[in-house]
């Protein structure tokens, strides 16, 4: 097995945990290249990439490793780390257990999005979590036309929207008002932010559908991110097509947590819904 380590070079204590993993992959023979400046050419030639960060440094990773198909796998040294596997003290346990073989991986489904403007493609991303159209600091509302492959949904009057996938139904887009959607499903989730309406409602479609944000009126101030870590300014007139990835992201599981179990461990979802927590 050749593994990739990606660490988050401005956390000392990812470093330090580098310098413990080198170690102990050297003691047993296993193949190791630490990547601080991850590529295409660096990252296709591993059969693992191991991630020690927070979600965005696993977001980047992921994105990136999509392309040729390498697995993931993600240790915590962040403040939430929903997307990753284990916390740092459990990294030489997982280690083992992956040198052995017992591990299993896991499909997300990746969007991709192209910004058209004036009949030619402007810009084209790729996302996991989700992609935002959201107005400045500044700025006032958005006046936004949604469509589903062709056919009009909705209009929104809001500050922005989220087209998220069921990975990043648990990041903004949980935020905003929408569903926690489990991530092994496959679909899209289109929720409003702050929408200046009583009736407006998350929309969730097939992940075969193309979505159509088209920009009707905005001021300059408005941004398009990509998994909150890049931006591309929109105009007035835009649309953005947002449709399913050809590739998966690809993440190393081990066994005995489940979805739910991350999600009463890292967001504190309580066990009642309904407020009764009796033991």
């Amino acid at each position: 097995m050749h593994i990739g380590i990606i660490p988050h070079t401005g956390k000392r204590v990812a470093l330090d945990l580098t310098e413990e993993l080198v170690r102990f992959l050297r003691e047993r023979g296993v193949g190791y290249d630490v990547i601080t400046h991850p590529s295409l050419d660096n990252v296709a030639a591993f059969d693992i990439v191991i991630v020690l960060g927070g979600d965005g440094t696993l977001l980047n990773a992921a994105r990136l490793t999509s392309q040729v198909q390498v697995p993931v796998f993600g240790v915590n040294v962040g403040h939430l780390g929903f997307l990753t596997e284990v916390e740092t003290d459990g990294l030489f346990p997982a280690m083992e257990a992956l040198l052995d073989g017992n591990y299993t991986l896991e499909e997300r489904m990746l969007i991709t999005a192209s910004v058209n403007r004036g009949g030619e493609e402007a810009a084209r991303y790729v996302a996991l979590n989700d992609f935002v159209v959201t107005r400045g600091t500044f700025a006032r509302i958005i006046d936004l036309s949604i469509f589903v492959d062709g056919q009009h949904v909705t209009d929104y009057s809001a500050d922005g929207v989220i087209v998220a996938t069921p990975t990043g139904s648990t990041a903004y887009s949980l935020s905003a008002g929408g569903p926690i959607i489990e991530p092994l499903l496959e679909c899209v989730c289109i929720t409003p932010i702050c929408a200046h309406s009583l009736a407006a409602r998350s929309v969730i479609t097939s992940a075969e559908a193309a979505v159509s944000v088209h920009i009707n009126s905005a001021s300059e101030d408005v941004m398009f991110t990509i998994d909150g870590q890049h931006g591309f300014p929109l105009q007035t007139g835009d649309h953005v097509t947002i449709k399913r990835a050809d590739k998966p992201a690809l993440f190393v599981k081990l066994s005995g947590r489940g979805f739910f179990q991350v999600l009463h461990s890292r967001l504190k979802m309580p066990q009642s819904w309904g407020g009764n927590n009796e033991e």
